[in-house]
């Protein structure tokens, strides 16, 4: 009876080891092949620059175009820069990862929520890249923009293969919006106060590394958050059966083919 027990218990811990190493393997292969994909898109430069034009101009309409003000402080603080790059450069895939394992141990059903959110908005992001490239304020020196990656810390852009780049894929933004959607998961999935506190500490950081470093627009960050809050509502409406996976993809095919 005893070595039965063991037996049991010793496949069920097996099952759920091999569980979590296929769950790593697919949502490892997802991300690799969402950057190959945005990688291999088309960088069309000058329509990039033109539409970044657009972006300034709704900024300024609607009275949020203060970025290279935010900016400004850094260029003469090496110290706050290297804060600033050192947010921007690691504070995205890895707290992507340390958020997908914590719930993934803490609650199955949420881990589940929070990789489909990711892997829509991913793909919603996907089309945006290919048809509405979008320059970065980085790439706008003429605006009076630095790109404080480069001035400083240049080998940190070597560090992400070439064929994973694509200058233009601006808009969104998921270095905010997905950091948006751990804050969101956290909030959700704790009652204590500190992880809450270091979520939205983590998100507002994201926010203003993210502009002050030139690589994205206010603008960008605001659809970056609003397309993972929508990829969150659709992961949350699939895992309560009130969608269908494929009712998903069948409205995508539908709009792309009207």
């Amino acid at each position: 009876m005893a070595s039965e027990l063991l037996l049991a218990g010793l496949r069920r811990r097996t099952n759920s080891i091999g569980v979590f190493l296929a769950e790593l393997v697919a949502i490892v292969s997802a991300m690799v092949i969402y950057f190959l994909i945005r990688g291999g898109l088309p960088e069309p430069a000058a329509e990039a620059v033109v539409r970044a034009g657009g972006v300034i101009r709704i900024e300024q309409a609607t009275g949020i175009f203060f970025e290279r003000q935010w900016q400004e402080p850094l260029l003469d603080r090496h110290v706050l820069m290297q804060l600033a790059n050192g947010i921007y450069v690691y504070g995205h895939l890895p707290i992507l990862a340390v958020a997908g394992f914590w719930l993934y141990f803490r609650n199955r059903s949420s881990y589940r929520v929070f990789r489909n959110a990711l892997l829509i908005s991913g793909g919603l992001g996907l089309i945006s890249y290919a048809f509405f490239p979008v320059a970065p304020p980085r790439l706008l020196p003429e605006w009076g923009f630095v790109d404080t990656v480069a001035a400083v810390a240049r080998e940190n852009y070597e560090m992400q293969p070439g064929f994973f780049v694509n200058q233009f894929a601006a808009v969104p933004s998921f270095h905010f919006g997905w950091m948006l959607l751990v804050a969101v998961c956290v909030w959700r999935n704790t009652s204590s106060r500190w992880p809450k506190a270091l979520a939205v500490l983590l998100t507002v950081a994201t926010f203003w590394a993210t502009a002050v470093t030139g690589n994205h627009f206010f603008f960008d960050m605001i659809v970056g958050g609003l397309i993972a809050l929508l990829a969150l509502h659709v992961a949350d409406l699939v895992a309560a059966g009130r969608l269908a996976p494929g009712s998903v993809v069948r409205l995508a095919r539908g709009r792309f083919s009207s």
